[in-house]
């Protein structure tokens, strides 16, 4: 599956437009401010995530517009038109003219980003890591997408009815704890079902990149046991709640359950969230980065999409050189550059090289390549410690 084309209208800078994209890699090139980043974002929003910019859509429309729009042409498996009508408080998606919810359209266009938003993952507020798990448990198992609806619903719930004057209603704290206890189970279970494999993945990836920390793996902190199945989850969140009342009353919030688990990326026992450089902190984003997208493309026997925002700002040489060698042939690639020299400079593989100027795509050039278009049936015959980043 590939992007064929976009097309965007009254989105932020951009101008009005179709492009017809090269389907492995395209080289975004131009000053800041230009527009490269709005043209991630746009894909962002077309393909159900959130924006990696705003909480409030309506920063994305232009001035003076109601709306703004996006949609892309898909060509491959799936085969069709994704498009999103973007507003304050309005959200709709639709695909070859049906609506669909933002979990159908992040199916038919699984996209891994990689921004400045997530260079703070390692050592900052847990959320980021925790979505970053839970984006690869949903994309596998998309029916996890209620279970979290359905326990975040029963949260805030079970917190009104603690915050009330008086007495809770017993019975209806019970029956929301009860949905709590069914739904967090399900959400922790998978949450330890996946972050074993994305840790492995994460490994490989961090070596090839050329990471100084060994035996690199996630580990999952939570109030809940460590290795359980998932009626003795249940039973342990239930029991956990019921300690929890009277704290969570004089809190106000919850503070019991999945929605507290942490991610930590450690080197044997030692975290790294404290332990690693700046430069070898963005290795291990990247590398985490790229091992979504090879669990993503395991799973689903296709590559995503893969964005990398502002590639070059910043990264070790060394690690971009591993990185480029690394991308294969197949499987569409999005980078943004500030600096077209250095980009140009590196081993990626064929594709378009696009100017982007006050808000307008124009094809600047081509890219050779340097590499065999790889399909996944043929990566999947090589040694993982070869195709890693590319399957």
């Amino acid at each position: 599956m590939e992007i064929g084309t976009l097309t965007v209208e009254a989105f932020r800078n951009l101008t009005p437009s179709r492009h017809a994209f090269h389907p492995r890699m395209n080289l975004l090139v131009g000053a800041n401010g230009q527009g490269k980043t709005n043209v991630l974002e746009s894909l962002a929003l077309v393909s159900g995530r959130p924006s990696f910019r705003t909480a409030d859509l309506a920063d994305v429309v232009r001035a003076g517009e109601a709306a703004a729009a996006v949609s892309v042409h898909l060509t491959g498996e799936p085969d069709g038109a994704l498009g999103a009508l973007l507003s304050r408080g309005r959200r709709e998606h639709a695909w070859n003219g049906r609506k669909v919810s933002r979990l159908e359209a992040s199916q038919k266009l699984p996209i891994v980003f990689l921004t400045a938003a997530d260079l703070g993952r390692l050592a900052g507020p847990p959320t980021e890591r925790r979505r970053a798990l839970d984006r690869v448990a949903v994309a596998l198992e998309p029916g996890l997408a209620g279970e979290f609806r359905r326990y975040e619903k029963a949260r805030a719930e079970r917190v009104a009815l603690l915050a009330s004057p008086g007495t809770p209603d017993r019975d209806a704290l019970s029956s929301w704890e009860d949905i709590l206890a069914a739904t967090g189970a399900s959400i922790a279970s998978a949450r330890r079902r996946h972050i074993g494999p994305l840790g492995c993945r994460l490994a490989d990836t961090a070596r090839l990149l050329g990471s100084p920390w060994s035996d690199v793996s996630l580990r999952l902190v939570s109030d809940l046991p460590a290795r359980a199945d998932r009626e003795t989850l249940a039973e342990a969140l239930r029991r956990g709640l019921r300690q929890s009342e009277p704290g969570d009353r004089r809190a106000g919030r919850a503070l019991f359950g999945p929605h507290r688990d942490d991610v930590s990326v450690v080197s044997g026992p030692t975290a790294l969230s404290t332990r690693a450089s700046s430069g070898e902190t963005r290795t291990l984003v990247l590398a985490w980065a790229l091992a979504e997208r090879a669990i993503l493309a395991e799973a689903r026997g296709a590559f995503p999409v893969f964005a990398f925002d502002d590639f070059d700002s910043e990264w070790d040489p060394a690690v971009l050189t591993r990185f480029a060698e690394a991308l294969p042939g197949d499987g569409q690639v999005f980078l943004t550059s500030a600096r077209a020299s250095v980009a140009r400079a590196l081993p990626l593989p064929e594709g378009t090289v696009w100017e982007v100027a006050a808000g307008a795509l124009s094809p600047a050039g081509h890219l050779a390549g340097r590499f065999p278009v790889v399909s996944p049936a043929a990566a999947g015959r090589q040694e993982r410690s070869e195709d890693v980043l590319d399957s």
